[in-house]
């Protein structure tokens, strides 16, 4: 797949692991600062979710939030300022990290923090050194505090998960893969409570690294679940697990969650590249509405009544496909078939994985609907504060995606041939960021939000 070809485009520095790795994550303490799962949203409400891709995915979600930032509402307010959760894979990550770390004014300190940076080079890297399968053999090429340090050292700052997880500002949902069950590992309190572990205290870099860190280029990020510490197990999970017809996706999940809390099962967790599952960041949102046991959740009850719209928008870096095999009888040669099926193998998630929520915000926003309507005026009051506009029936969710196919021919064709590599050049960022603004300018549903 697409970030196992990413292997072939990075020069990685071989020899020997320098010590045996630690867990990033500690045990949850008595005085540990609980971050709530809930989402306390009001009025119109934004949420994006950033593909995975390297540095063009990265470029490519900036320019997304840039272009947001610069369109206004009809009060001349922002449409960035909508924008409350950013769920995110690989190479979008590093932008959704270091926008909650920042906010609006990291827009314009990014491309000086990552972006221009010649990765391959501050890493020291080299394509030559026959060590390099040695360590791959050991589970890949590079250590994987290489990258995490790096990231915590010249873009994070030092910054902790609590940093971009802010009550009431954007929070930031960091997706990996849990390489032993196959499921998707998110950074919420969701996976941390099934951890019995501490979110908050994380590294921000470490979280990162763990999203886009790809197989046999970086040993896999290493956490660890702490039964010893643990609260009773959610009532979702128990339930899933007896339930023989309950979704495979929260099913499988549950089953995962079980073996954290069981050390003869999973004593460690080994965190890889969040785009082998779902190259979206769909999945987590998906899980989190799943879980959530009440017509309304993951919002909290007070949103539930004071949400007005809320717009899901996949900012998607997918590569374009482009080759000529397909016009000849002779049809591809081996390396053509390898790359047609690493499209597959990407691709096919990406559409199940955004149909299926597709279809869950329309059956959310039906089930939201009928609880608001079933309230009474003094149960809304409470909640709301008064009656004031209150229309119950007033409450809409939508689904829309950027991505490159959105642009004309010769723009769809130049963005998407852009190698998926942790440095692009200045001209493809330019493009790239450029391209991403535009494409939420020009998105209809953005535009519609624009227009309220």
């Amino acid at each position: 797949m697409r970030t196992l070809i990413l292997a072939s485009s990075l020069a990685l520095v071989g020899g020997a692991t320098v010590a045996p790795p630690t867990p990033i994550n500690a045990p949850i303490r008595a005085d540990s600062v609980a971050l709530s799962q809930e989402m306390d949203f009001e009025g119109d409400v934004l949420v994006l979710a950033f593909s995975g891709g390297g540095a063009r995915a990265a470029a490519f979600s900036l320019g997304a939030l840039q272009g947001l930032r610069d369109t206004q509402d009809t009060d001349g307010r922002p449409l960035l300022e909508r924008v409350r959760l950013i769920s995110s894979v690989s190479g979008g990550s590093i932008t959704a990290a270091y926008f909650g770390q920042h906010g609006a004014a990291g827009l314009e300190t990014f491309r000086a923090a990552y972006l221009d940076k010649d990765w391959a080079g501050e890493l020291h890297v080299s394509p030559y050194s026959p060590l390099n399968w040695a360590a791959a053999s050991r589970g890949g090429v590079n250590d994987e505090r290489l990258l995490a340090d790096w990231l915590d050292r010249e873009v994070f700052a030092h910054g902790l998960v609590r940093d971009v997880w802010n009550e009431n500002g954007v929070r930031v949902w960091l997706n990996a893969t849990d390489l032993y069950n196959g499921t998707t590992f998110a950074f919420t309190p969701l996976y941390f409570d099934a951890l019995c572990s501490e979110l908050g205290s994380v590294r921000i870099a470490d979280a990162v690294a763990a999203s886009m860190a790809v197989p046999v280029v970086f040993q896999p990020v290493l956490a660890a679940p702490y039964p010893a510490h643990c609260t009773p197990a959610n009532v979702w999970s128990a339930s899933a697990l007896a339930d023989r017809d309950e979704y495979a996706l929260v099913r499988r999940t549950a089953q995962a969650f079980a073996a954290y809390r069981d050390p003869a099962q999973q004593s460690y967790l080994h965190l890889v590249d969040g785009g082998l599952l779902d190259n979206l960041g769909l999945t987590s949102l998906t899980l989190a509405r799943e879980t959530a046991g009440t017509p309304y959740g993951p919002l909290s009850p007070r949103a539930a009544v004071r949400v007005d719209r809320m717009i899901f928008l996949v900012i998607n870096a997918e590569k374009v496909r482009s080759s000529a095999w397909q016009l000849s009888p002779e049809g591809p040669n081996g390396v053509q078939v390898v790359d047609a099926l690493s499209d597959i193998i990407i691709e096919s998630p990406n559409r199940s994985a955004y149909d299926s929520f597709r279809m869950l915000v329309a059956d959310w926003e039906r089930d939201l609907r009928a609880y608001r309507c079933g309230l009474s005026r003094e149960e809304v009051r409470r909640l709301r504060g008064d009656l004031v506009g209150w229309d119950c029936a007033d409450v809409h969710f939508d689904l829309d995606m950027v991505s490159f196919s959105d642009f004309d021919a010769a723009t769809r064709e130049q963005l998407g041939q852009t190698p998926t590599r942790v440095t692009v050049t200045r001209e493809q960022t330019d493009a790239l960021i450029a391209a991403g603004a535009r494409g939420v300018r020009e998105n209809p549903a953005v535009q519609a939000l624009a227009r309220r």
